[in-house]
């Protein structure tokens, strides 16, 4: 996630309210439902350079986002932080096998091109660094569960982000309504994270 960006507002919207009702104590004490998962959408083959970046850039992103919520699973010390990330981890690997078979129906790879030059050089490829990662693998009890929060909330803001920017500038239209439903989902989750990190 690229510091100093901001956040929309809508994402405001979905991250305060929440906020202000926990404030009031009426903190919600279950995990924000998953997305529902993907059901199996044939896309088609209008699309352009942003909604190939973005979903290769997607593929990618969930990877990370995968990888953080499966230490969750197990190593957090809140049964709502285990819930959230098996729920996230159902959803979004449901998600990774469509945008792939998509990018496959245009005859795109499903990695992004790091190239300097490319376009994903351009749109702010997801940043969850190794050196993160490795720090939440040795944290344990309450410590794991405070940095898996606060780095979840900035990978899913990432995505919010990625999806604006898919909103904007792409073309194919079973990309950009998925889009739209990961700025929603992602939005839920981030206001339930910031409601546990508060409760």
């Amino acid at each position: 996630m690229r510091r100093g960006t901001r956040i929309g507002a809508a994402l405001l919207m979905a991250v305060v309210v929440p906020l202000l009702t926990a404030a009031c104590g009426a903190a919600p004490d279950k995990p924000a439902p998953p997305a529902p998962a993907p059901t199996a959408v044939q896309v088609g083959n209008t699309h352009n350079d942003a909604d190939v970046m973005y979903l290769q850039m997607m593929v990618a992103h969930h990877g990370q986002g995968l990888q953080l919520v499966r230490l969750a699973k197990t190593r957090a010390q809140r049964e709502e932080i285990k819930t959230l990330a098996a729920a996230v981890e159902a959803t979004q690997g449901d998600e990774v096998t469509m945008m792939k078979s998509w990018l496959g129906t245009w005859s795109k790879p499903t990695t992004v091109d790091r190239d300097p030059g490319s376009h994903a050089a351009h749109g702010g490829l997801p940043a969850t660094g190794a050196e993160q990662v490795a720090a939440l693998e040795k944290a344990s009890g309450a410590d794991f569960d405070r940095q898996f929060l606060n780095l979840f909330v900035g990978h899913q803001h990432n995505a919010v982000e990625m999806s604006q920017r898919e909103a904007k500038e792409g073309a194919n239209p079973e990309t950009k309504e998925f889009a739209r439903r990961v700025q929603e989902s992602r939005a839920d989750q981030i206001a339930q994270m910031l409601a546990f990190l508060n409760g």
